[in-house]
């Protein structure tokens, strides 16, 4: 390999990086060109074994080393991938799935029927304990007809089952891998084995993972042959590396950097508008916030186009409901307005006319996260709501998020991303804002009946257009009548990358992946 190694470069790495610009910059990377291409991520992968990922560092290594039965293209739109074509039985419960024939995991045992069996038997197993169980359990069973036809049967007819099966979570491993490696599998580069165009070689924890091109991939053969994947959690360090060529593709830029990369002509920048939305939950049942006017007075408080502007120009677009554009069954309803004095309104109709005291939970993990917070806490002030800013470590703030009951759970008002990874309703309203004892996954504890009986209803609807007209009344209530959160913006996944980097695959998931990718001198 003709890069340096990572940790041969410690210590004298970033002096390099700074005196490594201008011509020199072009130098050194027509120097280090190659097939070999450097994908500076915020973060490590967590892990690589699909039932478990729930972030997209993760998932995009995934991608590049697993298929799907079908998947999303570039424009959302479901195309054939380990299945060469499906179809639903008039039963609305019964879909059929042709396989593709002649592929091979990674290690070497042939994919068929069985081996898709095998998946969704290990995923749906309560025994096993997998993040993603959940997202699947409106399957009821897997049969198997023949060795490359197979039928997945629904409990109920169920309107996302495409997005569900297009999920990053719904690629197929290798079974014989899996049961080998039973909970480490996913964990290391020897316990990966998928059908991808790549296939993992070397992971050293928070440091890089190394994939390397599948030879005997049953597509169309990757060109690179091989994919570092670097974390660099500094935001101006991924940046340096990028305007030096030290790294070839980065994403998470700042604001403050956008306009001076994209005027830099060895770096090119790509927006595409994601499935993803900048928030501030409440909890819900903790006071004030148990009252709806005083979730929809902090909303209108709130001026969303004067911190667009300031804080991320070019990154962002207001949102104009729950969901992004991006996804299927979202209703536009306009921007939340700006209007301080219904806010004040609202305060004094509630029993708060001289507002009241909150802490609003950020953290840095978020694009702008704490200036942000700082932002929303200087507007919220206008109608008399003092809020206290707390920082918190992205691993302090999430372990509040997940499994709690209310009274444990000591957040007010916090920050949060949101985006469904199946880029569905159903899985960007349901488990996000369905009443939950727990706060398994509808962190705020929200509760409303008739949202509730909406979303069920919508699940179970597989008619287009009814679906739509379900969803849109409950992302009403949720948005406007009895707010679950604060809609700040729509994220644009922002990618920068060397001008001699081509075909990239940027995802409104939010993700880039390299199937097509090469680099020119």
């Amino acid at each position: 390999m003709s890069k340096l190694n990572w940790l041969d470069r410690q210590g004298l790495a970033w002096l390099v990086v700074v005196l490594c610009s201008g011509f020199f910059a072009a130098s050194c990377a027509t120097e280090e060109a190659g097939n070999s291409l450097i994908f500076a991520s915020s973060a490590d992968a967590t892990t690589l074994d699909p039932h478990n990922t729930t972030d997209s560092q993760s998932d995009q290594v995934i991608w590049m080393l697993y298929n799907a039965l079908i998947r999303y293209d570039e424009n959302m739109q479901f195309v054939p991938d380990l299945a060469t074509s499906w179809s639903v039985a008039d039963d609305d419960l019964t879909w059929t799935f042709n396989l593709r024939e002649g592929v091979r995991f990674h290690d070497g045992v042939p994919f068929d029927a069985h081996a898709v069996k095998a998946n969704f038997d290990r995923v749906l197993d309560p025994e096993q304990g997998h993040n993603r169980r959940s997202l699947f359990m409106p399957i009821e069973r897997v049969d198997v007809v023949d060795d490359f036809t197979m039928n997945v049967v629904t409990r109920y007819p169920f309107g996302a089952f495409e997005p569900m099966m297009a999920h990053v979570s719904a690629v197929i491993v290798s079974p014989k891998m899996a049961a080998e490696k039973g909970k480490d599998f996913g964990y290391s580069a020897d316990a990966v084995s998928g059908t991808g165009p790549f296939r993992a070689v070397r992971w050293r924890k928070d440091l890089e993972l190394i994939i390397e091109r599948n030879d005997d991939y049953w597509g169309d053969p990757a060109k690179l042959d091989e994919i570092i994947y670097r974390p660099i959690p500094e935001a101006a360090s991924r940046i340096i590396a990028l305007e030096s060529g030290d790294v070839d593709v980065i994403t998470h830029i700042p604001p403050s950097d956008l306009s001076r990369l994209e005027e830099d002509p060895f770096v090119t920048i790509t927006k595409t508008l994601s499935i993803g939305a900048q928030q501030f939950r409440f909890h819900c049942k903790r006071e004030p916030f148990t009252d709806p006017r005083v979730r929809q007075a902090v909303s209108y408080a709130i001026d969303r186009r004067s911190i667009i502007d300031n804080l991320m120009p070019g990154m962002v677009q207001a949102s104009t409901g729950p969901l992004t554009p991006r996804m299927r069954g979202r209703a536009d309803l306009g921007e939340f307005p700006y209007d301080p004095d219904k806010a004040r309104a609202l305060l004094t109709e509630a029993g708060y006319p001289d507002g009241f005291e909150t802490t609003i939970n950020t953290t840095a993990r978020y694009n702008m996260g704490v200036e942000l917070a700082q932002a929303v806490a200087a507007q919220l002030a206008e109608v008399g709501i003092q809020a206290e800013i707390e920082v918190l470590e992205w691993g302090s703030l999430r372990q509040y998020w997940g499994g709690l009951l209310p009274e444990d759970c000591p957040l007010e008002i916090f920050i949060m991303g949101a985006g469904a990874s199946s880029a569905d309703a159903d899985w960007g309203l349901r488990p996000i804002f369905a009443t939950q004892e727990r706060n398994e996954n509808n962190y705020g504890f929200y509760s409303n009946e008739e949202f509730d009986a909406l979303i069920m209803e919508a699940m179970r609807e597989v008619d287009t257009e009814k679906r739509n007209a379900l969803y849109h009344r409950a992302q009403e209530i949720v948005y406007l009548e009895d707010p679950g959160a604060v809609w700040m913006y729509d994220n644009f996944h922002v990618v920068g990358s060397r001008s001699n980097v081509s075909d990239l695959t940027t995802s409104p998931l939010g993700l880039v992946t390299f199937e097509r990718a090469f680099l020119t001198q």
